[in-house]
């Protein structure tokens, strides 16, 4: 029997299937709404961050990252840390902008918000992605981070309404 024959002939299949692709597209709707947003975004990483959170929370969302907790939390953090930085960055440089130095502060609001996120608990790795975004805008980043937070916590009510609809298996 073929695998289509298969995947036509078993009620689990199809139940399974239904669902992964109920899953499927809530993820591709919620990407192309960010989309819709992104001519706020000055940079590009907030929005892949976005993004990366988005599949992890729809495609695997039994993972401690996609948890309510750790993606709010983990954005919240690099949002933070971002923002510290992108001003630290911002302050050293002046009016004379150095690739170095927004090389080191990317770098570092990086390694802030991964630790920072492991000693509090809060893993996600895509928000590590959205501090750094934070520190390579070419202007003040408020707008952008205050629309990425919104999609956070959309996100992560629109987990919980929507799991049942999850494809776990």
């Amino acid at each position: 029997m073929s695998f289509m024959e298969k995947l036509t002939h078993s009620n689990q299949n199809n139940g399974k299937l239904r669902l992964c692709l109920i899953q499927s597209t809530l993820a591709g709707g919620f990407v192309s709404i960010f989309f819709l947003m992104m001519s706020y975004f000055e940079n590009g990483l907030v929005v892949t961050s976005l993004i990366a959170s988005i599949f992890i929370v729809f495609i695997f969302p039994t993972s401690p990252a996609a948890q309510s907790r750790n993606l709010v939390g983990g954005h919240l953090i690099s949002a933070a840390v971002g923002f510290l930085c992108f001003y630290a960055n911002n302050l050293l440089q002046g009016a004379d902008p150095v690739f170095a130095y927004t090389v080191l502060f990317c770098g570092l609001a990086v390694f802030l918000s991964t630790l920072l996120m492991a000693l509090f608990g809060f893993e996600h790795p895509p928000a590590a992605a959205f501090a750094a975004g934070l520190v390579l805008a070419p202007s003040v980043p408020i707008l952008m981070c205050l629309l990425g937070l919104v999609c956070v916590f959309v996100l992560a009510g629109s987990k919980k309404l929507l799991f049942p609809l999850y494809c776990t298996d």
